[in-house]
Formats: C-alpha cells, sequence, structure tokens
C-alpha cells in the first residue's frame, strides 16, 4: 500500500455509526434503504467501489442535512452480493485502500453522497535497526500474542490469521477482531505510519492479556465450583 501512488477519484460512500472498515478485511453488510439500493445497484454496474464513511457526530450536518462524516474512509470492492426477494441485499466488501475526503459532490439525481476523494498511502515497517525489530518480527509478535489472547478468551479459531496478508493486512485483520470501539477503530484507521499502528495493536492486546491473566485464577476457581 505505502508503494503505491496516490489517486484522486470520484466514489461513492456510505456512511455508517459506528463501523470503520480496513483495507484487506471484509466487511458484510444488508442494503434495506432506497438510496442505498441504487447506490449498490450502481456500483453493481461500475467498478463494484463503495466508500465506508463513519458519521461523525460531533460535527452539525451540513446546509443540506446531511451528517457530518470524519475525513478518512476506506474503499472496499464488492465479493459477494446477495439480492433478497423484497428489494434489499447483502453484500460483502473486502477493503482496497484507505482515502481521504477532499469535497462531495452533487450528481444529478442520485439520492446518495458522492465524494473527490484522494487515497491516503500508509509508511510500510521500517527496516530492521539496531533499536527496531524487523517486520518478520513484528509479523511474529502479532500473530503470537493474537494467538494466546484467542485460546484465553476461549475462541481459538480467531487465531488463524491468513497467510497471505501484507503488513497492514496482518495488523488490520488482528485490529478487526479486538471488538475496538468506533473511536479506537478510526484512530487507528486514520494512523499513517503501520509501525505506529503495529504498536497501538500490540500494546492493546498486551493490555487484555495482562487482565485475563490476573483473573484467570479467580475463573478457575469458580469454574472448579461449578464442575463439583
Amino acid at each position: 500500500m505505502g508503494e503505491r501512488e496516490r489517486r484522486h477519484i470520484l466514489l461513492p460512500i456510505f456512511p455508517l455509526p459506528d463501523v470503520v472498515f480496513f483495507p484487506e478485511t471484509e466487511l458484510p453488510l444488508h442494503v434495506f434503504e432506497p438510496r442505498y439500493r441504487e447506490l449498490l445497484s450502481d456500483a453493481l454496474d461500475g467498478d463494484r467501489t463503495i466508500g465506508i464513511q463513519l458519521l461523525d457526530p460531533a460535527r452539525p450536518a451540513d446546509p443540506d442535512g446531511r451528517p457530518a462524516v470524519h475525513a478518512i474512509g476506506c474503499a472496499g470492492t464488492i465479493i459477494d452480493y446477495e439480492p433478497l426477494d423484497d428489494g434489499r441485499s447483502n453484500i460483502v466488501l473486502k477493503g482496497e485502500f484507505r482515502y481521504r475526503i477532499g469535497a462531495e459532490r452533487s450528481e444529478d439525481g442520485k439520492p446518495y453522497r458522492v465524494a473527490e476523494v484522494d487515497e491516503i498511502p500508509i509508511a510500510p515497517l521500517p527496516r530492521e535497526g539496531p533499536s527496531t525489530p524487523s517486520p518478520k518480527d513484528m509479523r511474529r509478535l502479532l500473530t503470537q500474542m493474537v494467538t494466546r489472547l484467542a485460546v484465553s478468551v476461549g475462541r481459538a479459531e480467531a487465531s488463524i490469521l491468513p497467510p497471505d496478508l501484507s503488513d497492514e493486512g496482518l495488523v488490520n485483520e488482528a485490529a478487526s477482531r479486538l471488538g475496538l470501539d468506533a473511536d479506537d477503530r478510526y484512530k487507528l484507521l486514520a494512523m499513517d505510519r503501520l509501525a505506529e499502528r503495529y504498536t497501538w495493536v500490540v500494546s492493546h492486546i498486551a493490555a487484555i492479556q495482562h487482565r485475563l491473566d490476573l483473573l484467570a485464577p479467580y475463573r478457575r476457581s469458580e469454574s472448579e465450583a461449578r464442575w463439583n
């Protein structure tokens, strides 16, 4: 992602509360509002790309009454489409790239929002140095921590991270499994250096694991009492 050229494109956006999307992850959506049915239809007829945008309740609506959105979003490609009999649809998006909204545009006759966006590259993990671990070591550490946490919470199946993910995809997939609130997820999405995102996610997992380890003896005692 960091090696790709920055692109300036026109993108239909899907504003949502509490949803933050990351590149190389998947997002299932249920599409039911008429305006988003039209957005979906147009996307399927075009390049199948939609921008997912987090609503910003701290800012006022625009002069047309449209709720404010955060500046940064993630574009996804429709990889699965299930039309339903009543006009609703289930879709799955695969995250492609981060972007920043430059300006919104009014498209004649379109009920959904369209924005001019600039793709945002992310600075890759730094090379190994005297005080810097290698990207391989950072990937290994993150994978080990995800595995241990998943086992600790009784969800061993969540420990399996796809091996073909890029450095960005790996940390994004790990973050998507942590049950973070929208503010934390947006904070991660807005980070422009991959090393910063790795550091935040590793620290967050470590804090959760520490709490679980402290509580482990008490949980064990309660389980043994129930078994008796």
